[in-house]
């Protein structure tokens, strides 16, 4: 299954990670406002899709 995310750019900010903390022009803010970079939300939802349970 193919899944395809849209970030808009009003969506985006920068700053640091509060996951990986690496600095990046990528962020957003999660539901429980945390900053995180878009490659940590797309690991999770990968691992949450695939990996979780096993």
């Amino acid at each position: 299954m193919t899944t395809e995310t849209i970030y808009h750019p009003s969506d985006l900010h920068s700053g640091e990670c509060e996951w990986c903390g690496e600095k990046s022009d990528e962020l957003i803010y999660t539901e429980d406002g945390q900053e995180v970079c878009i490659n940590c939300i797309e690991e999770m939802k990968f691992y949450e899709g695939t990996m979780k349970g096993i």
